[in-house]
């Protein structure tokens, strides 16, 4: 008999099916036909709304329910600008725990190969997560709680704009070589080069996005 699904597997499922635009902004959510996919009660299925409702990703009213989120080019800009100070800073406490640490080294680089046959295939949903899974192995290195805690909410509303990115010409490309660049650095020690690597990356992303998609998405 198969293990009952928990609370937080739901929400991961969810934020990843909104970040990966499986779920686009505007779908409707129907708690009933929550209920037969994950074969639950309606409680954990509203704990999860309730949950992605205050991490930003849906909104709730009285007479339409729950609704994902629309998102727009000015939330893109306010996002991209607090990551891409936040971002670089988490890599910059990383760096001095993860350059003398070569186990974890080899498991990043095991990533960036992962990230590299995605781009190849031209699987951007697969790029995508391993995307995330980079920023995340960094951002679980930096020591700071609170900054792991305000980031991993931004990186799952950020997402939501890389998968646009992606489709970009060439974009999968410049970006998998700018992690391989970031991780150079990792390899070196190079706090400031990190932190100058990881905010450019974010800078050439949201350039990218500003050129192709002048409309809300």
């Amino acid at each position: 008999m198969p293990a009952a699904v928990t609370l937080d597997q739901i929400c991961s499922e969810f934020r990843q099916e909104i970040m990966d635009r499986s779920l686009l902004p505007g779908t409707k959510l129907s708690e009933s036909s929550l209920c037969r996919r994950w074969k639950v009660s309606r409680t954990p299925i509203r704990e999860a709304l309730r949950r992605l409702e205050s991490e930003g990703l849906i909104s709730s009213s009285r007479y339409k329910g729950f609704t994902v989120n629309p998102i727009s080019m000015e939330d893109m800009e306010n996002l991209y600008t607090i990551m891409i100070s936040l971002d670089s800073l988490a890599g910059r406490l990383a760096t001095p725990i993860l350059c003398r640490d070569p186990k974890r080294l080899k498991a990043l680089e095991q990533v960036c190969r992962d990230m590299a046959r995605f781009m190849k295939n031209g699987d951007a949903k697969n790029y995508i997560r391993k995307n995330l899974e980079f920023h995340f192995f960094i951002l679980h290195a930096c020591g700071n709680p609170w900054l792991v805690r305000i980031l991993e909410n931004l990186h799952v509303q950020t997402n939501r704009f890389i998968v646009n990115a992606l489709y970009i010409p060439r974009r999968m490309e410049k970006s998998c070589q700018e992690h391989l660049e970031i991780l150079k650095r990792l390899r070196r020690g190079d706090e400031k080069g990190v932190e100058r690597t990881i905010a450019r990356h974010f800078r050439v992303a949201l350039s990218d996005l500003r050129n192709e998609l002048g409309k809300p998405f």
